[in-house]
């Protein structure tokens, strides 16, 4: 046992992020993991043991000695710190900061209690694997169903891979078998939902009983710490959580399952902006563990590492995914239009025969309320403001006002075919509900906004719900399917500002299988997204949208690293990196907001180029915010 210990303080500068010396009180017990209480400039401050010595790097006169050791169980070991350090190099954080968000709030009256567990039950592996459901048949699912119930050799990779369900097959299923052999096998499972509305977690929770441990962030601080401690101590053999799970503790771990690994909930939101995905998938390599991500679009990210051969992807043949997936219609609104509502001929019908056979419809929206940005009934045009040219909203009773410079007046014609009448670009649900409500009288028109609204209490209904609420199979249709879904809007998705647009477009639709019917209502009927949706064939889409990509620099031709720098100084900021960056990167900006965009072709070589500027900036009280594979914020309205 050392004299001395290497703490990681918790403290936020980046030019601080190594570890400090203290000497170990007389009689106090600690090693790799504990937490402690140290003296740091002159203040009390939480920190973590990463090392136990006899010759620490600083003069032993000049050491303090540690505080406290808070509690005497340790958060985590050497095989976690090497998890921790990889995160840190990964998306340019300093380990305190990846320390800081991988345990719960410490509970001291819990931490009293671990004593009296006793020794964690003995596992015994079964003498064969349980028999996965009949679902698993169509599926070439075989290599996948025999990772989960074995153990990798020390001299191969880990397995990982990316599992597409069929339309109409529960996903919730197949995750419990892959966790029943895992546990067969003897071996410890870690499960990850982006929201706490998914019912797998419960479902693995059951097939776990008491050896179960519950990391989602609805529970409280005393349930969450002590769920982490029976992981920890080797009690808990399956442990769920959100984004902060993936650092939770699972004795002998054996699988990992990420559920919707391209949702945007995974993407931390404080530094170092983490991605769940892919710390699940490197915590697989480094415990030999099988790793496993669900989806019906893989990302950008998973897409690469499928082409590289690094992730296998499982997946049942294309005639069956083809005649099990909804009908998709793609409808142009200038070729059939109604003067009955803002749906399309074709919607309007299909709409209208749902309500006729006493069924479910609903209306896909891009946002919430009444909906912004005037444009034209007629042509389309949008409402320009005529002294800086944004585009006009609402201000009451035709009245138009400029949320840019704040102009307001009264309505005027359109410039381009002197049309009189305007309307939101793209309507909100409240407008939506209205206007619906008024078209078709016989049905009960309910406006979602959010995964938690209530939904419709009768049939025939119409439901004018948000992406917001489309998290999974609706709990309002029970086991029914919704007969048809219009996205009235498509082109208001496919014209958002952001690289990934139309991928993100295309994963909403594909994800949409609790719906016999898609209406696509599209000014772009060509367009690759709409396209690939029609033949619901995300790999179609990812190969010619990896071409697109890479001629712009663009994920997952290269990995995007943002700085935000003060506004004062973003200039400047943005000589000293264009001269750090190694060769072959590319970088652009400063926007208005100081934002500068660096296309890597390699994450890790840019953040060591950019290290030494860091530091400096850290020193010089300068704070530059680092972002490595950004993800676009879905609208705040949706």
């Amino acid at each position: 046992m050392g004299e001395f210990v290497r703490v990681a303080v918790d403290v936020e500068p980046y030019h601080l992020d190594r570890p400090f010396d203290y000497a170990i009180p007389e009689g106090a017990a600690v090693g790799v993991g504990h937490e402690v209480r140290v003296s740091f400039s002159g203040r009390r401050r939480n920190g973590w043991v990463v090392d136990v010595t006899d010759e620490p790097h600083t003069d032993v006169a000049r050491i303090k000695t540690l505080l406290d050791v808070r509690g005497s169980r340790p958060r985590f070991d050497t095989d976690d710190l090497r998890l921790y350090r990889w995160v840190a190099g990964r998306w340019g954080g300093t380990l305190a900061s990846v320390l800081r968000h991988a345990f719960p709030r410490r509970v001291a009256a819990v931490d009293a209690t671990v004593d009296g567990w006793g020794a964690p039950p003995t596992v015994t592996p079964a003498a064969s694997p349980p028999c996965p459901s009949q679902a698993w048949r169509a599926y070439h699912g075989a290599p996948l169903l025999q990772a989960a119930s074995a153990t990798t050799p020390p001299d191969e990779p880990a397995p990982a891979f990316w599992l597409r369900p069929l339309p109409g097959d529960d996903l919730t299923t197949l995750i419990g078998d892959l966790v029943a052999r895992c546990l067969a096998a003897g071996r410890g499972a870690l499960v990850l939902v982006p929201n706490p509305q998914s019912p797998v977690p419960d479902a693995c929770l059951a097939l776990a009983g008491a050896a179960g441990a519950d990391l989602r962030g609805a529970r409280t601080d005393r349930t969450r710490y002590r769920a982490f401690l029976r992981g920890r101590t080797g009690h808990a053999r399956v442990t769920v959580g959100e984004r902060a799970g993936a650092f939770g503790p699972v004795a002998d771990l054996g699988l990992i399952v990420v559920v919707d690994e391209a949702n945007p909930a995974y993407k931390e939101r404080r530094s170092p902006r983490h991605h769940a995905r892919d710390v699940a998938l490197a915590r697989g390599r480094l415990a030999a563990a099988t790793t496993v991500l669900t989806g019906a679009l893989p990302s950008a990210a998973v897409w690469r590492l499928i082409e590289r051969g690094d992730v296998t992807p499982i997946d049942a043949p294309r005639a069956q995914v083809r005649a099990r997936a909804p009908r998709v219609d793609i409808v142009d609104p200038q070729q059939h239009q109604t003067v009955r509502s803002r749906l399309s001929g074709p919607a309007d019908d299909a709409v209208r025969a749902a309500i006729g056979a006493g069924g479910a419809a609903v209306v896909l929206v891009a946002r919430r309320g009444d909906g912004t940005v005037l444009a034209c009934r007629r042509c389309g045009l949008r409402a320009s403001c005529p002294v800086c040219d944004s585009s006009l909203a609402p201000a009451g009773a035709r009245r138009r006002r400029c949320a840019t410079c704040g102009w307001e007046g009264a309505t005027t014609a359109c410039r381009a075919c002197a049309g009189e009448q305007f309307a939101p670009l793209a309507a909100g649900t409240t407008r939506w509900a209205t206007e619906l409500d008024r078209a078709y009288p016989a049905a009960e028109v309910v406006a979602m906004e959010g995964f938690d609204a209530p939904g419709p209490q009768r049939r025939p209904a119409i439901a004018v719900m948000t992406r917001g609420s489309v998290v999974r199979h609706p709990h309002w249709l029970g086991d029914d399917r919704a007969q048809v879904l219009v996205l009235p809007d498509a082109d208001g998705l496919l014209a958002r500002p952001r690289f990934d647009a139309a991928e993100d477009l295309l994963r909403l639709c594909l994800s949409v299988v609790w719906a016999r019917r898609l209406i696509i209502q599209t000014r772009q009927p060509t367009d690759p997204a709409l396209q690939a949706l029609v033949r619901w064939d995300a790999e179609g889409f990812w190969r010619g949208e990896v071409t697109r990509r890479g001629a712009l620099g663009y994920p997952p031709a290269r990995v995007l690293v943002h700085l935000e720098a003060p506004a004062t100084i973003a200039e400047q900021v943005a000589g000293d990196v264009a001269k750090a960056l190694p060769d072959g990167d590319q970088v652009s900006g400063p926007d208005l907001g100081g934002r500068l965009v660096v296309k890597s072709t390699d994450p890790r070589g840019t953040l060591s180029s950019l290290d030494p500027l860091r530091r400096r900036w850290s020193s010089d009280d300068c704070r530059i915010v680092v972002d490595v594979d950004p993800v676009p914020a879905l609208d705040r309205s949706s």
